[in-house]
């Protein structure tokens, strides 16, 4: 079963499950580094709360396909503080994957339109809905290979990070943009007059990442500055909604749904309506918009650390 079901996995994603009928350009969601806060923030929250479901987790993790390698990330660390690294680095393998036998571009995001021709296409583009499940029927099966539910631990974490993000659940399809921005990947705007342009996706995703002393954004620099205060930034207390009723399935639907109203009512919104496809003519974002996009980022990637805690205590209770 191991490596033929994700074989197969990958045959059923490509068949069109969900409406995925407009194709898109391969997008990420938070940046690798950002996806490391909310492994950070889901392991600190599970020693916590939760010890026991991280020595159960430890154990399945030992039959990772690639667990040498993660522990090779962790080297010098030792206990806790090296489980907490490699949790870090299981909430980005989905994202260091592609390429390889385990990927699955298609299950990063699941898409409405939200603004523009909303009457047109009112399918989905994307099969978050189906990797979460698959993924959580797996690791919630102690039946299952070792190997399966140990990749499908990376893949809960990834994807519950994933679609905490705006644009993994909405975009826009417009004149301009007539097949849709795939999730603000073809949309272009500047943070600064004399900013160099990006897209909105991008924008999203990298808008929490802190650079190392070299300049470049990569491994553990965005967990260090971001993991500890979100918490205190953001407490479970403090977030209305963390949980919903019913499976956690029917979570993650809510969850989903959650991140399109974010994409209507914040993503879609005041300059970056006015992203262009042409990079030369990006609009400048205000510094009042940026700021609201810093804090609902924050918000959000405190919210997916607590969800992916819940969803691993969950699965192997």
């Amino acid at each position: 079963m191991s490596m033929n079901f994700w074989a197969r996995m990958t045959a059923a994603s490509l068949a069109g499950v969900a409406f995925s009928a407009i194709p898109l350009s391969p997008v990420s969601a938070w940046s690798e580094e950002t996806h490391m806060t909310t492994g950070a923030i889901a392991y600190d929250d599970l020693v916590k709360n939760n010890p026991a479901t991280i020595t159960a987790l430890e154990e399945i993790l030992k039959a990772h396909p690639h667990y040498d390698k993660l522990a090779g990330y962790a080297e010098g660390f030792k206990g806790e503080e090296k489980t907490r690294v490699m949790f870090q680095w299981l909430a980005r393998w989905p994202d260091d994957i592609n390429g390889t036998e385990y990927e699955h571009r298609d299950w990063h995001y699941e898409l409405r339109v939200v603004h523009g021709r909303t009457w047109l296409w009112p399918f989905r583009n994307g099969n978050a809905t189906l990797g979460f499940d698959e993924s959580f029927r797996l690791l919630a099966d102690k039946s299952a290979p070792l190997k399966d539910r140990a990749i499908a631990i990376s893949w809960l974490m990834h994807l519950t990070g994933d679609i905490q993000q705006p644009l993994h659940a909405g975009h826009q399809m417009t004149n301009v943009f007539w097949a849709t921005d795939e999730a603000g990947s073809l949309s272009f705007v500047r943070k600064a007059e004399e900013g160099e342009p990006t897209d909105l996706h991008n924008y999203w995703d990298k808008i929490l990442d802190v650079a190392n002393a070299d300049g470049k954004v990569f491994g553990e620099a965005t967990s260090r500055a971001w993991a500890t205060p979100l918490q205190t930034l953001w407490p479970r207390t403090r977030i209305n909604g963390l949980t919903y009723e019913g499976t956690p399935q029917e979570q993650f639907e809510n969850w989903l749904t959650e991140s399109m109203h974010l994409a209507r009512l914040v993503a879609y919104t005041g300059t970056y309506l006015s992203a262009t496809a042409e990079q030369e003519s990006a609009p400048v974002v205000t510094p009042r918009e940026i700021r609201v996009a810093e804090e609902l980022s924050k918000q959000r990637v405190a919210t997916g650390g607590y969800r992916i805690a819940d969803v691993l205590r969950l699965a192997v209770r």
